[in-house]
């Protein structure tokens, strides 16, 4: 879904920026935003490492996110614009990188992907200067070199296996993994490939989306059409005059989202791009379609079974979000005896992160039951629960079926509507 922004910004003369209030993220939580887009200005060490209470400071703003109920989409960088300010040298972003790589493993739970970073104006992969980049004559665009392969390769390091990092360029992807996007059998094993994705800062702002592609628009897209069914692809508008009206209307926009699998989106920025949407009439669809959407469509299971034995639930499940999910997470069959409310939960084998955008899944879970449960009338309800056990009990982290009178609030399980009966 959409995302709120705000960063760690330090001004000279001023006191250090404040750290994330949970009231304030709460906030947004109610408002049903789940995310944060955090970006840390490191500027007052570019010639230094991080000290301490700069690695607490990130730690203690990610606890923060933890108890809102939120996740996080970080992002480092050494300046905050305009262009030419100085980035770092790549011996300090490595450095640096060595120094978060302990705080960033120990918040995975809350961690929902990383966006590269470091690099250039803004983080965002353009005029470095400190040549972490090589030029490509009578072009725009610039190349990864041996500085900035060794950067992605060290961040990947750093940042949690079970997490992605999202480039700002197609081009850039390219250039580090090969022309072709990831396939089915390449998804989700933790390659360096299979775990970088998109993040595209001038979305629609004009025919190349202000230099996000190159003369090779429709091939790039086209490499996104496939790869971002795999990883996450997040970004913002930036632009709203003449060179973007083309592009930022309703009709386009509903159009690309959809095409390129978009997840996540800037809710603060550009508001002119937000508020045409919403008077287009689409800002309904955009808010309900970014990432996964999950419609359950119909569901079996059996009336009867017996403690020990195998239990079967059957469900087609329909994606009707732009995007996919691209974290794991696990697939429950939860049985509810109607007498005490104690729950049974059955692990399955289950990949949701399969349940693919724009189709109808069939799915058929099984899990053992106990020999040790008690004979009686059980509930059937599924459970997605984050995997994290510190988020795993926690109804906000699990998902919910876009389904009307299914989702069960407090126990952030959805409700299917079956029962059966156990016995011995």
């Amino acid at each position: 879904g959409f995302y709120y922004q705000t960063a760690y910004r330090p001004r000279e003369g001023a006191p250090p920026p404040a750290p994330l209030n949970v009231g304030a993220l709460r906030k947004w939580r109610d408002s049903a935003l789940s995310l944060v887009r955090m970006y840390y200005v490191i500027s007052e060490f570019r010639e230094a490492p991080l000290s301490e209470a700069m690695l607490g400071r990130i730690g203690a703003d990610f606890a923060s996110i933890r108890e809102a109920g939120m996740k996080v989409i970080p992002r480092f960088a050494y300046n905050f614009g305009p262009i030419g300010e100085p980035d770092a040298t790549a011996e300090r972003m490595l450095e640096h990188m060595d120094q978060l790589a302990p705080v960033l493993r120990a918040n995975e739970d809350v961690i929902a992907f990383v966006e590269a970073g470091f690099i250039g104006t803004w983080g965002e992969w353009h005029s470095s200067t400190n040549g972490l980049f090589d030029p490509v004559p009578g072009v725009w665009w610039q190349q990864v070199n041996d500085k900035s392969r060794a950067i992605v390769n060290k961040l990947l390091e750093a940042v949690p296996a079970g997490r992605m990092i999202a480039l700002r360029y197609p081009r850039h992807k390219m250039e580090l993994y090969g022309p072709e996007p990831l396939s089915e059998d390449e998804a989700f094993n933790e390659t360096p490939k299979a775990r970088t994705g998109a993040h595209n800062d001038c979305f629609l702002a004009s025919k190349n989306d202000w230099g996000t592609y190159t003369s090779a628009i429709d091939r790039e897209k086209q490499f996104y059409r496939q790869d971002n069914l795999f990883v996450p692809q997040g970004g913002e508008t930036c632009n709203a005059k003449e060179d973007a009206q083309p592009f930022i209307g309703c009709g386009n926009a509903l159009r690309e989202l959809e095409q390129l699998h978009f997840n996540t989106l800037n809710i603060g920025y550009l508001v002119d791009v937000l508020d045409g949407w919403r008077a287009g009439g689409c800002m309904a669809a955009v808010e309900r379609r970014l990432g996964y959407r999950f419609r359950l469509v119909d569901s079996e299971a059996p009336a009867a079974a017996a403690a020990g034995e195998e239990f079967w639930l059957a469900l087609t499940v329909a994606n009707e979000g732009f995007g996919n999910l691209y974290n794991k997470r696990p697939v429950e069959i939860v049985l509810r005896a109607g007498s005490s409310g104690e729950t049974i939960r059955l692990a399955t084998e289950e990949d949701p992160r399969r349940w693919m955008t724009g189709r109808e899944t069939k799915v058929r879970l099984t899990g053992r039951i106990p020999e040790a449960a008690e004979p009686g009338e059980y509930e059937v309800l599924l459970g997605l629960p984050d995997p994290a056990a510190s988020l795993r009990g926690r109804p906000e982290y699990a998902i919910r079926l876009a389904n009307e009178d299914v989702w069960e609030a407090s126990s952030g399980m959805n409700r299917l509507g079956h029962v059966v009966s156990v016995q011995r």
